[in-house]
């Protein structure tokens, strides 16, 4: 799926709201984020103000952020273990022993796949930029937060944007943007 302004994005999802539903649609088109332009934007910036040398996508599926991060500058290697349209063939541990980056992002990891633990493990590492499911008390895996030694932010400019499968408006079809895939940056503290 090419990328889409905000006011697109949320007009699909109030049609698709009006029809089968949103999380129907998502699921037919195997999408999890939608590639937002002002959110692809906000997250290329927060990227390279950091200055990485070495830049990860572990779980890439296939491809689209990714590449659409690319096309804004951000030098990503994508990787999944499915290893379609592009990405390398690989699964976390693997890639992160290839690469040996030190940034990672991923989008909307498996919850119970143990990757975001073993990206946090990662010794050379040095940010970790994750998009996850958040709800009434969790956000994304326990392994991000067990994990002492990284400090996190919330990126609210980059979630300003974001629209995700999990997302609804408050009056079904219209109304407030009720948001529910969130970026985290985590930095390893020395």
């Amino acid at each position: 799926m090419n990328p889409l302004p905000y006011a697109e994005a949320i007009a699909m999802l109030a049609e698709e709201e009006r029809g089968d539903g949103w999380l129907v649609y998502c699921e037919r088109e195997n999408l999890y984020q939608l590639p937002v332009v002002e959110w692809l934007n906000a997250l290329a910036e927060e990227i390279l103000a950091l200055a990485p040398e070495t830049l990860l996508e572990v779980g890439a599926g296939d491809g689209a952020i990714g590449k659409a991060l690319k096309a804004r500058g951000v030098n990503l290697k994508l990787t999944d273990p499915a290893g379609r349209d592009g990405v390398e063939t690989l699964d976390a541990r693997d890639a992160l022993n290839a690469h040996a980056p030190d940034f990672a992002f991923s989008c909307w990891l498996p919850y119970d796949s143990g990757a975001e633990r073993q990206i946090l493990e990662a010794k050379r590492l040095r940010w970790y930029l994750a998009v996850v499911q958040q709800g009434p008390g969790y956000a994304g895996s326990e392994a991000l937060w067990e994990a002492h030694d990284w400090s996190v932010r919330e990126l609210n400019e980059v979630n300003r944007w974001s629209v995700s499968r999990a997302d609804f408006l408050s009056e079904v079809d219209s109304g407030e943007h009720v948001r529910h895939g969130m970026a985290y940056l985590f930095t390893r503290e020395e």
